[in-house]
């Protein structure tokens, strides 16, 4: 079972600033996804993305897909560089396009055992689509694996850490084992212990002693990004006992410090992480629920700011996002995002739920509307019941009536999810 579904508290999905274009072109497909109320921004995927274009209609085009994999999967044991990044692409294509369950789990050795070596090889491009591959292999799979979870996490954080390697591939590793982490890891202290690595590379970011941001570069500020965006993923996970500690540590100065930084995609990482873990806040009634007046007072001035050396586009979405998020906190509204799919439609009606839309889309790009349709697991993620079930929903209910039964079903499925992880924290404890 996957192990969100064991945790505390699943939801739906927040975002980085930006996923209208991608929506728009989703909607060219068939039964593409249509989008409303979701801002744009750029996944740090999307440099390896664009060159798979081409590949892409040549792959979906063909009936033999189970032996494309075998290829490709044969290609990684090649000594030659370009051979092992060209099968990666196939790959990738395969697993975003396509929903194979059952071709993943009976070649899930020899995919894990060369995925790894190309992780650890270490080599920008080679390490960035490997790193992109892995993750995507977990959404096939969508089920907890904590063997599944150590290979790939001692594949990856020695490289993470390693502060010669290029901050580009870093940033690459960090998104990716936020997402391993999330669908494979069911050890609540092995995904805390992850948050703490994550952490220590994004607190460089932290504001100094005298309140202002540090001077850091840009590449290394999108390592930042990565790294707050993959925390609080896992944040959204842990167990109430865990998030109440979480949210009184990091709350109250830490993540709000980050907003003043120079970086664009980091200050508004910043904030919808400000605006998920005060969402959790809520649900778990912490008495840390409330922002200080100074908080509210830096989201305003984010919301309204228009200083000359910022571009139009970043002002733009800086202003649309923290117009957002201090909206919810003034005046308690929510995102309020429809995303249409084949004859299905869901509802985002919580921060959380559109972290996870906007993680899941940024790496599954078109296929998300595929994945959204027929994988069990990210069905799962956004408590969508069968196809079938799905058809008959919709045609009962209006959107109004539609987003009301899904509030009332994620606050139910929370309540005995809480209660079965924090039963289970504490016989950990008991034990120890």
């Amino acid at each position: 079972m996957p192990k969100h579904l064991k945790k505390d508290r699943p939801r739906n999905a927040p975002n980085k600033p930006g996923r209208v274009d991608v929506a728009e072109e989703l909607a060219e497909e068939d039964d593409a996804s249509v989008c409303s109320n979701i801002s744009d921004a750029t996944s740090i995927y999307d440099e390896v993305e664009a060159g798979l274009q081409t590949g892409s209609s040549v792959i979906l085009s063909s009936e033999n897909l189970d032996e494309k994999l075998d290829s490709a999967i044969e290609g990684l044991r090649n000594k030659d560089l370009k051979t092992r990044e060209s099968a990666l692409r196939t790959i990738q294509v395969l697993f975003c396009q396509k929903y194979l369950p059952e071709a993943v789990a009976n070649r899930s050795e020899n995919l894990i055992e060369q995925l790894v070596a190309c992780l650890k090889k270490g080599s920008e491009s080679e390490g960035k689509l490997a790193a992109i591959v892995a993750s995507l292999f977990c959404v096939q799979l969508g089920e907890s694996n904590d063997e599944l979870f150590i290979k790939f996490r001692e594949a990856i954080m020695p490289i993470l850490r390693d502060e010669t390697k290029s901050p580009s591939l870093r940033t690459s590793y960090a998104q990716a084992i936020g997402i391993i982490c999330f669908i494979a890891c069911e050890e609540i202290s092995s995904t805390f212990d992850l948050m703490k690595s994550l952490e220590t590379i994004f607190s460089k970011s932290y504001l100094l002693h005298d309140k202002t941001p540090p001077i850091v570069t840009h590449d290394l500020q999108e390592l930042h990004t990565a790294a707050l965006a993959s925390w609080r993923l896992l944040f959204t996970t842990m167990p109430s006992s865990h998030a109440h500690d979480l949210i009184r540590l990091y709350a109250p100065e830490k993540i709000p410090g980050l907003i003043e930084s120079s970086d664009a995609d980091l200050r508004n990482q910043a904030g919808e992480t400000i605006a998920v873990l005060y969402e959790i806040a809520r649900e778990i009634n912490s008495i840390f629920a409330d922002p200080s007046e100074s908080l509210l007072i830096t989201l305003d001035k984010k919301a309204n700011e228009s200083v000359k050396y910022k571009g139009k586009k970043e002002k733009r979405v800086q202003r649309a996002t923290f117009r957002e998020i201090y909206n919810s906190f003034e005046e308690g509204t929510n995102p309020d995002i429809t995303i249409k799919f084949a004859r299905e439609v869901l509802e985002i009606s919580s921060w959380t739920s559109r972290l996870y839309y906007n993680d899941f889309s940024n790496l599954l790009g078109a296929g998300m509307n595929v994945h959204l349709k027929e994988n069990g697991f990210l069905r799962s993620v956004f408590n969508l019941d069968d196809a079938a079930a799905g058809d008959k929903q919709q045609a009962k209910g209006n959107r109004f009536e539609r987003q009301l039964a899904n509030k009332a079903a994620f606050k139910l499925r929370t309540q005995a999810l809480q209660k079965t992880r924090d039963n289970k924290v504490t016989r950990i404890r008991h034990e120890d």
